[in-house]
């Protein structure tokens, strides 16, 4: 039977490390730690993503995607409006060099 690591049974899931160490402390996954280090089995990984299809539960989708990206978001603030679009356009259009209108 083939064991994974956490970082492994992350990739497998394609989810973040710090969120199948959480499922993990708060018994919502079935691992181990024999000792310093989680233990996760292919099948009950397995048997985690079924029972998420027959609920229809969406999973965090942190870690899946094949290229590394090291943006993160933290604290974001949303803001709108029209003067804040046209101030974004002349900042813009000024990196460009382009004329922009008054």
């Amino acid at each position: 039977m083939k064991t994974y690591s956490l970082q492994e049974a992350a990739k497998f899931l394609c989810v973040s490390e710090s969120w199948l160490g959480e499922l993990a402390r708060g018994r919502r996954i079935k691992a181990v730690k024999p000792g310093k280090r989680w233990v996760f089995l292919e099948k009950d990984l397995v048997d985690y993503l079924d029972a998420l299809y027959s609920v229809g539960v969406n999973t965090p989708q942190q870690g899946c995607d094949e290229e590394d990206s090291s943006w993160h978001c933290t604290n974001v603030g949303t803001r709108g409006g029209l003067a804040l679009r046209l101030q974004t356009e002349n900042e813009y259009a000024a990196l460009l060099g382009l004329k922009t209108k008054s």
